[in-house]
């Protein structure tokens, strides 16, 4: 069965009611499951069927011409807080917010992409003729937009959790040398395993940068001459500098660099600003310096060897 509607201009919208019922029941529903994820909230199978029931059964209100105005906006936002309380029945305001925007902005990600789709694979340049000649076709833009609204979900997803876990894994520290001090943001990397080679001490990486500052000036030298790796200038510069500054060699190993050396000090404390306490740190730690990027974003700018805060 299909409804035939008009919109402005005399333009006919076939719509098949069965198909248009269960495909919105699927998209509502992957759109709430989709902000259950994204908002961390408890919710049930059977309460986000039937807040996907509710919202697919709208759709179908509104194309006959005595609810015309059910499209207001008013009724249009009333049934999305009536799914959303059905579906997680929030039991904070600043809850339902998140919820809310979390379920609009997947919806937008769904709308866009199958608009894209029936774009893309429609004959005609503009978008003013929407009409499907068969419930084959009808399906076929469905499955087509539905499969890609999904994949792009799930990088949404995945770009998310991924950077929240980066950010839970971030902290403020302070480096001092000298009545001198350095402010960096640095990432609780699990994998950074880099020990001082004789004293097995662990060591920070902090990028030049935001350790120049800090630093004697024969120091800096070698890395404004990029020197960093010139075994004789770094020898020649601590001589020079002699107490002024405890130098390390650490050698390490990266991607596409075997026999890489980052030239280390001894600075005079550590403080590593936590989300409950402040740290300071006693133990022997030695501060690496990295003369590029540590983040291609810029998001941190030192790596906080993991066994420094036990």
């Amino acid at each position: 069965m299909y409804i035939v509607t008009r919109v402005k201009g005399g333009i006919e919208l076939y719509v098949y009611a069965e198909y248009v019922l269960i495909e919105n029941i699927i998209i509502n529903y992957i759109i709430l499951y989709a902000t259950k994820i994204i908002t961390k909230t408890k919710s049930s199978r059977i309460r986000l069927f039937i807040s996907s029931l509710i919202g697919s059964l709208y759709i179908l209100v509104i194309f006959f011409p005595d609810y015309e105005f059910m499209g207001s906006f008013i009724i249009k936002l009333s049934i999305s807080v009536l799914m959303i309380t059905i579906a997680f029945n929030p039991e904070k305001f600043n809850i339902f917010l998140k919820q809310i925007s979390a379920f609009y902005l997947t919806s937008f990600v769904f709308a866009g992409t199958i608009m894209g789709i029936y774009y893309i694979l429609n004959n005609n340049f503009k978008l003013t003729n929407v009409s499907f000649r068969n419930a084959k076709e009808l399906i076929r833009f469905l499955v087509i937009g539905i499969g890609l609204a999904i994949i792009l979900i799930h990088y949404i997803f995945k770009y998310h959790r991924a950077r929240m876990n980066k950010e839970n894994f971030l902290t403020n520290i302070t480096i001092s040398l000298n009545d001198k001090k350095a402010n960096l943001v640095a990432l609780i990397d699990t994998g950074n395993s880099l020990k001082e080679p004789i004293t097995q001490n662990p060591v920070i990486i902090a990028e030049y940068n935001s350790l120049r500052e800090i630093l004697p000036e024969g120091l800096k030298k070698i890395y404004v001459e990029k020197k960093s790796n010139d075994l004789e200038t770094i020898a020649k510069v601590m001589e020079e500098i002699g107490d002024e500054i405890k130098l390390r060699l650490i050698p390490f190993k990266s991607l596409g660099n075997e026999n890489g050396i980052l030239i280390g000090f001894k600075p005079d404390n550590i403080t590593v600003y936590l989300e409950n306490e402040t740290k300071r740190l006693k133990e022997e730690i030695i501060v690496a310096i990295y003369n590029s990027k540590l983040a291609q974003d810029e998001q941190y700018n030192g790596l906080l060897h993991p066994e420094i805060l036990g």
